[in-house]
Parts: structure tokens; sequence; C-alpha cells
């Protein structure tokens, strides 16, 4: 009888604690399952350069959509001529249109704008030119299949010829609020085309967030973890399995180099402010030596591994010189807002660009807010 008494008491407390725990937050930030929160991290134009980039999201319900989209533009632009987009101070002298010397000052600001897909419809656009012209309108003929329509959309180019930053869609409902349906999903296609070359694609998949099912209210501000969470939260680590820049693949004699690219889940669109994290990196090769630095990421942060913690290459942590190993692991611990992370490897000798997404880890105690207008 002691027995029975003990099993039956040990159910009952794994049925309290799955209850209680049941609606809080899991570090579940997805590439790979439909999810309310889609998030791209890297979008990117140039066209002296001839690069685009290609957005698609799927609606994966038999329902119908309405999303609320944001182009998050994090370019810099010059002090001393403020329609010209800089990396640094050095391109703001350099230009034949201004005199003199500037500062290039950083930026973010957002350009929203909404799309409704019709039940399981895919839908793409280059980032250069947005879509003006759907393929279900609306109009005679011209509807899903059950009389839904893509009547209301409205899909922008980014706000800048030469754009670097981000793209972030909200699953809403027909007022405006947030809803907590888990139905799209989405790839990122960045093109560059050379004419001495064969045109370079590289692809990976939208990130996710996951809506709690019943815990989205229709405030402003989106809860994503912590006590009192509406949709699951970034994660507490991100982990990147890597080249170390400067090493050769042994398979295409190729030299390799990492290019990271961060942006923060914690984000104000209602005010035109951006989140900010500082990034601990712990560094391991091969052999499980570590190494660490630390950087400070907001609005976009991209950088190549090597230029992390120093302006020579050669010196850095990343290179291969350096860690002794071809291979490592970058264990990356945001302080502040959580992050969305993805990263895209460059065979030097090639020219050949391969993105790929990143390992999520653990449950960061505070909530990261986004705030929509």
């Amino acid at each position: 009888m002691r027995t029975f008494r003990w099993v039956v008491g040990a159910a009952l407390m794994s049925f309290a604690v799955g209850m209680s725990v049941s609606n809080r937050a899991a570090a579940d930030i997805t590439s790979d399952r439909a999810a309310a929160i889609l998030i791209w991290p890297d979008v990117a134009t140039d066209p002296e350069d001839n690069k685009d980039t290609l957005i698609q999201v799927s609606n994966t319900s038999q329902e119908a959509v309405l999303l609320h989209c944001f182009y998050e533009n994090a370019n810099g632009h010059c002090s001393n001529a403020p329609g010209l987009v800089c990396e640094e101070g050095s391109d703001c002298c350099q230009d034949p249109s201004v005199t003199g010397c500037g500062r290039c000052i950083p930026g973010w600001s957002e350009t929203d704008f909404r799309v409704r897909l019709t039940p399981r419809q895919p839908l793409g656009w280059l980032a250069s030119e947005g879509l003006s012209t759907f393929p279900l309108t609306g109009q005679q003929f011209s509807v899903g299949p059950d009389g839904s329509s893509n009547a209301g959309s409205r899909v922008p180019p980014v706000p800048e010829e030469d754009f670097t930053g981000a793209l972030k869609c909200i699953v809403i409902n027909d007022d405006g609020t947030p809803s907590d349906r888990n139905v799209i999903k989405g790839e990122s296609t960045l093109i560059l085309v050379d004419q001495d070359q064969p045109i370079q694609v590289s692809k990976h998949n939208a990130v996710g967030v996951q809506a709690i099912q019943g815990a989205v209210n229709d405030d402003r501000e989106l809860v994503l973890g912590g006590p009192e969470p509406e949709y699951n939260g970034c994660a507490n680590f991100i982990i990147l399995n890597h080249f170390f820049d400067r090493g050769e693949n042994p398979v295409t004699g190729d030299t390799m180099s990492t290019r990271l690219v961060l942006v923060p889940c914690t984000e104000d669109f209602l005010r035109q402010i951006p989140g900010e994290a500082v990034v601990q990196f712990i560094v391991y090769n091969e052999f499980e030596q570590r190494f660490s630095t630390s950087r400070t990421a907001k609005c976009k942060f991209e950088s190549e591994l090597s230029l992390l913690d120093t302006t020579d290459p050669e010196r850095s942590i990343f290179s291969a010189g350096v860690s002794g190993t071809l291979t490592g692991q970058s264990r990356l611990n945001p302080i502040g807002s959580g992050l969305i992370a993805v990263a895209d490897e460059t065979y030097l000798g090639s020219g050949a660009i391969a993105s790929f997404n990143v390992h999520y880890q653990g449950d960061r105690p505070d909530p990261d807010i986004i705030t929509v207008p």
C-alpha cells in the first residue's frame, strides 16, 4: 500500500507541475516550424554590386491570415550629406558630391506595411522592388478557394536603394491586434549577379517566434519570454559552429570566412527605438581551448568573425592561425536584449556563399518586448 500511494502521489505531483508550467515560455526560437512572429535578420540590396534579397513567406493554415510587417533600416548616413549611406567615416570623404569629411552616424528606422495571405498561399518579392500586383486581388475570377483574396495588401520596396536591415512580420487579427496563430513560415535568398561570374545565391530560413495559445492579449506590447509571456522567449545562448577565418576548407581548398548577423529581440517600433545587447563570446577550438571577447550589438550588427575583436584579422581569436584548429564553436550570451542570429560562409577562392541558421539554447529570465504602433 505504501508503494502504491507513493506512485499515485508522484503521478499527481507530475500532473500538477505540468499544469503549473503549461503557459511558461520556452526558448523555442525556430527556423523549421510555423510561428506567429517571423524575422528575416539579413535583408540587403545594393544596385552597384547587383545585390538583392528575395523574401518568401507562406501561410501554412487553411484560413486566411493578415500580417503586419516592418522593414528595419539599419543604414548609417554621413553628417555632411544626410542622403549618403555609409558604413564608416571614410565613406563620407570619398563621394564627389560632398566637400570635406563627415562622420558616419548610425541610424535605425522602420517602414511598416500589411499583407493578407489566402489559405496555404506562398508569396515572394524582391526587397528592391516590393510587390504592387498580387495574384489574388479580389477582382472577378481572382480569389482563393474560400473566396478570400489579397485585397488591401501592399509591399513597398526597401526605403533606400543601398539598404541593409531586417524584416519582421507579426500575425494580427482584422482589427490590428496581435494573434496567437502560429501559421507562417519564410525564407530569405541573397542574390548576387556578376557578369564575370555565375549568379550566386545563398538561402536560409526566416526565424520564427511561436505564440503561446490563449496568452496573447490585445495591447501593443508583445511579451517574449519572462514570467508572464505571450510568446516563446528568445534564447539565453546562441551556438555557432563555424570554420575559423582564413582556414582552408579540406574539401574545396578554398580559404574560408564567416560573417555573423545579429538583430535584437526587443524593439520599439512605436517610438523608433532599437534594441541593444552586450554580447559575450566564448570560443572553443577543436582541443576545447577557450578564448573570449565581447561586443555591443545594436539595431543590426554584422561582422566577419575575425573583425569582431580586432582590426587585424590575422591576430583575431577567430582566425585559424591564432585558434590553432580549422573549426570551432562560439557560444554567444546576450546581456540586455535577446538576439536573433544568422551566419554565412564565404569561399574566398570561388566566391560562393552559404548561409545557415544557428542553434538556440536556454531560457532568458527577463522578457523581451516588441512594441508596435
